[in-house]
């Protein structure tokens, strides 16, 4: 009986000392921060942007300059949601492997004046997000407001840069496979005009044989802060793609966006 006693004394002990050692490392190492520090945090407002367990999210003062041709959005496909429902969101991807890199993810809402942001990191090999829509269903942001975008880091030759992955949401169904995917663009400035060159990329990151070059959307008028939605026609090989976006602005200048983004197979 003796013995048994001094048998279970250090256990309980070792226990209590997990315990203590669990509790000390939360409080040393804090939760992942997936804000993005450009971006005003609010602890007052209850819709603010800030950190909600695994992402931050919400509204936030907008105090960044417009970026002239913001990529808003790359999508594969995306489920039509429901947000009376109470089910959350399945966001997925395919990214080029061997993965090292973590994947970032980034909604915001593409209706006028509202500025909404989530942000969130996941783990490099990681292929999906759970996202709860409780805000989205406060907002009510549906499908056709939103743009999410998903990047991770990658080496093509002596290069290292951002490539998109394009996503597939749904809720309720199995994600849909297209090899064609829809970009959203947000200018931060009136445009006049944009052009489109595609092609896949070399081994070293440079671009090959164009598939389009220079090609005008011929939209008309594009105003400030308002999505613009182009796709991106199928692709049979697999790969890392370039895309440059160029646009005439309606004051006489012009910008550049360069996106370089992954087509699976």
């Amino acid at each position: 009986m003796w013995r048994s006693q001094l048998v279970l004394i250090p256990r309980a002990a070792f226990l209590c000392l997990l315990l203590w050692l669990a509790g000390l490392s939360k409080s040393i190492f804090p939760q992942e921060n997936h804000c993005d520090p450009q971006l005003r945090q609010s602890t007052d407002d209850p819709y603010g942007y800030r950190l909600r367990n695994d992402r931050c999210e919400g509204i936030y003062i907008r105090e960044v300059a417009s970026t002239p041709l913001l990529v808003a959005s790359l999508t594969e496909s995306v489920e039509d949601f429901d947000l009376t429902v109470n089910q959350n969101l399945v966001v997925e991807w395919t990214a080029p492997g061997p993965a090292s890199a973590d994947i970032h993810l980034r909604a915001l809402a593409l209706r006028h004046r509202l500025y909404y942001r989530m942000d969130t990191i996941r783990a490099a090999g990681s292929a999906s997000y759970v996202w709860p829509p409780n805000l989205l269903a406060t907002l009510n942001l549906h499908r056709s407001d939103l743009g999410i975008v998903a990047w991770t880091s990658y080496v093509q030759g002596n290069t290292k840069r951002d490539v998109y992955l394009p996503l597939r949401i749904r809720q309720q169904g199995a994600a849909n496979k297209s090899h064609g995917y829809q970009l959203t663009l947000l200018p931060g400035v009136d445009l006049a005009e944009v052009f489109v060159s595609l092609a896949p990329t070399k081994p070293d990151g440079s671009p090959g044989a164009f598939i389009k070059k220079d090609q005008a959307l011929g939209y008309g008028y594009y105003p400030a802060e308002r999505g613009i939605t182009l796709s991106i026609p199928e692709l049979k090989t697999p790969g890392v793609y370039y895309l440059e976006i160029g646009a005439t602005l309606r004051d006489g200048s012009s910008s550049t966006a360069q996106v370089w983004f992954y087509h699976r197979n």
